[in-house]
């Protein structure tokens, strides 16, 4: 293990999470419980729910947080492992643990904010709709998932040591990932990249007319999958090698060392397409329940406003940085 300040926070987080987490399940098993209860316990079950929320809240956001401090984390630990250029070589060195680690920090922080988003929306209630669903959610998905992330955490974390690691071009030089221009050409990566900043306007465009049709969430959804599928490709096959000025290196990690506002933006357009996402999941949660929009509208306007101005700002960083250099 090496002691650093990046990873000393990241095991904290993950063991408080991780105990915290605990705690919430025992509760969301007591709110279930009681539930099903007489009227008296039903009432005592909608009162810890308020406990359940604010766990939740602090655990989840904690989750969050954490999710930058882990890359921080990566980068600090460069200068520690010999023979590593940028992250990728700390992440070979806690391999397997780095890799399971980054993709959970991908996929997981989308449900987190999810539950987060309908614990907000649920709690603005007077009758809370959803208490028994955010109950059980937290005991069956919730709980074990942070169990998961944590434990991962703390595993990479012991894992890492002054060690020697290969370099990224071993990886992303010679039959690199995610790279279809290394098949068809490097003309089909500048088409993947036309494509990614296209969708991504016409998703901002749609979200702003769902309201015309039941349908056009269905089509957000759909844009925001394919989006973000373009967006991953096309940071490895041809953003990465034209910004660093370096056409057979598809490194991700070396682009965001070298132009760390690359990496920013990159999380705002996660941000971005996350937050579409968790608004019309939410909305559709309440039309099944039968409830009113007009209840969720301010949460559910920020939303829409946050993936908006979110993904406009991530294509404009793109746009710009390919201007530079083409």
């Amino acid at each position: 293990m090496i002691i650093t300040v990046t990873t000393v926070v990241v095991l904290v987080l993950g063991v408080l999470s991780l105990g915290l987490a605990m705690y919430g399940g025992y509760v969301s098993l007591s709110i279930t419980e009681g539930l099903e209860g007489n009227q008296e316990e039903r009432h005592a079950a909608e009162q810890r729910y308020y406990l359940l929320g604010m766990i939740g809240i602090i655990v989840l956001t904690t989750r969050l947080l954490n999710v930058p401090i882990f890359f921080w984390m990566l980068q600090s630990l460069v200068p520690h492992c010999p023979g590593a250029m940028c992250a990728y070589g700390v992440v070979n060195v806690a391999a397997p643990y780095s890799t399971i680690s980054i993709v959970l920090k991908m996929f997981l922080p989308f449900v987190y904010g999810l539950w987060l988003v309908v614990e907000l929306a649920n709690r603005n209630q007077p009758e809370l709709p959803f208490t028994r669903y955010l109950a059980r959610s937290f005991l069956l998905v919730l709980f074990p998932l942070v169990l998961i992330d944590s434990a991962v955490d703390v595993g990479l974390v012991a894992m890492i040591r002054p060690i020697y690691a290969p370099c990224c071009s071993s990886a992303y030089d010679v039959n690199p990932p995610f790279s279809p221009s290394s098949i068809f050409g490097p003309e089909f990566g500048l088409l993947v990249i036309a494509i990614t900043v296209t969708l991504a306007l016409v998703l901002i465009v749609v979200q702003w007319f769902e309201g015309h049709s039941a349908k056009v969430p269905l089509l957000t959804g759909l844009l925001c999958c394919v989006v973000a599928l373009l967006y991953l490709v096309a940071i490895h096959d041809t953003y990465a090698p034209l910004v660093l000025g370096l056409p057979t290196h598809h490194c991700p990690y070396c682009l965001f060392q070298e132009f760390p506002d690359t990496a920013f933006f990159s999380g705002l357009f996660w941000v971005g397409v996350a937050s579409a996402g968790w608004r019309i999941i939410l909305e559709a949660a309440w039309k099944r329940k039968g409830l009113p929009l007009e209840n969720i509208m301010p949460l559910s306007g920020l939303l829409l406003k946050v993936s908006s101005v979110a993904i406009l700002f991530s294509m404009v960083s793109m746009v710009s940085h390919l201007l530079l250099v083409l």
